[in-house]
C-alpha cells in the first residue's frame, strides 16, 4: 500500500464524510417526503457510509497520477518513423479498460521515465545494448524485463494491466501495431 501525504489523507477523509453525509441527507429527504406520516423509518446512514468509501477508494486510485504533457502530432510521427542514426529506441505503450485513468510508473535502467494512463504510449531513445523496464502501479513493482535494443531498431513494449499490478510484455514490431499507435496519443518522456 503507498504511503499518501497528509495532505491527500485530509482529502480521503473529507471526500468519505462528505459523500456519506450528502448521500443520507438526501435519502432521508427523500424518505421522509415519499413517507408522509406514515411512520415509515429513515433509511440507514450506512448506505451513505458506502458510498463514501467508495468514492474515497477511488480517489486513493488516483492519487498518484502525475500530470504528464502530450507530444505533439509531429513528434509522434517521428517517434515511429525508423531510427537511422545509431542509437535504439524502445516504444512502451498502454491499452485496455483495466485501470484505465491510474497511471503506472514506468522505470528503465531504474530511472523513472514516464507515467501512462490508457490508451497512450511513450517513445524512449536508448543506447543499443540489454536494458531493464519496469512498471510500478501503486508502488507495485512488476517483474523486470530484460529488453535487447539494437541500433538503428525498434523495440515495442505493451503493459498488460490486470487487478493487481501492471506487466510489461515485448511485442513483435509489426504493420498493424504501428497503424494502432498512431492513433494513440504520445506522452513526453
Amino acid at each position: 500500500m503507498k504511503t499518501l501525504p497528509l495532505s491527500k489523507q485530509l482529502i480521503f477523509v473529507a471526500i468519505v464524510f462528505g459523500v456519506a453525509m450528502l448521500t443520507s441527507f438526501v435519502l432521508a429527504f427523500i424518505a421522509s417526503a415519499a413517507a408522509g406520516r406514515s411512520g415509515q423509518p429513515l433509511p440507514s446512514p450506512i448506505i451513505g457510509l458506502s458510498l463514501g468509501v467508495v468514492a474515497g477508494a477511488i480517489y486513493i486510485g488516483l492519487a498518484g497520477n502525475k500530470r504528464v504533457a502530450l507530444a505533439s502530432g509531429d513528434a509522434r510521427q517521428a517517434a515511429l518513423a525508423p531510427v537511422d542514426d545509431g542509437s535504439a529506441r524502445v516504444i512502451v505503450f498502454r491499452r485496455g479498460f483495466v485501470g484505465k485513468l491510474a497511471g503506472v510508473d514506468v522505470y528503465l535502467d531504474g530511472a523513472a521515465r514516464t507515467q501512462l494512463k490508457s490508451p497512450r504510449f511513450a517513445a524512449l531513445t536508448v543506447s543499443p545494448g540489454v536494458h531493464t523496464l519496469e512498471t510500478r502501479m501503486q508502488n507495485k513493482p512488476s517483474k523486470a524485463l530484460a529488453v535487447e535494443a539494437f541500433a538503428n531498431a525498434t523495440v515495442i513494449v505493451e503493459i498488460e494491466v490486470g487487478m493487481k499490478q501492471a506487466t510489461p510484455v515485448q511485442r513483435t514490431d509489426d504493420a498493424g501495431l504501428r497503424v494502432v499507435l498512431a492513433s494513440t496519443p504520445m506522452v513526453v518522456a
